[in-house]
């Protein structure tokens, strides 16, 4: 399955500058067996991470970084395939 955590940086440029100089002294590691991707937003103040794994992503790491972030959400997943698209369709045939 795969995650996304998007954490977003609360005001201040100090904030920020903490929060730089902790994620180069102990960046975030992917889960055991699985992977992560980290990006940044282009507004300089979102971080979003994909996490896949067969588990819900620890946040026990991220506390690490929480004092610098004002939000942090996390979603699981799911591509949009002809699965997906299937159980929609059932789904919506329900609703009526």
């Amino acid at each position: 399955m795969k995650y996304v955590v998007v954490s977003r940086l609360a005001p201040g440029v100090e904030n920020a500058r903490k929060a730089i100089e902790v994620f180069m002294k102990a960046p975030p590691e992917p889960p055991p067996g699985g992977s992560m991707e980290m990006y940044a937003a282009t507004d300089g103040k979102t971080v979003i991470t994909i996490v896949e794994s067969d588990a819900p992503p620890d946040l026990g790491p991220t506390y690490s970084f929480a004092p610098f972030f004002e939000s942090t959400q996390v979603f699981s997943v799911v591509a949009i395939d002809e699965t997906w698209l299937q159980a929609i369709e059932t789904a919506q045939a329900n609703w009526a």
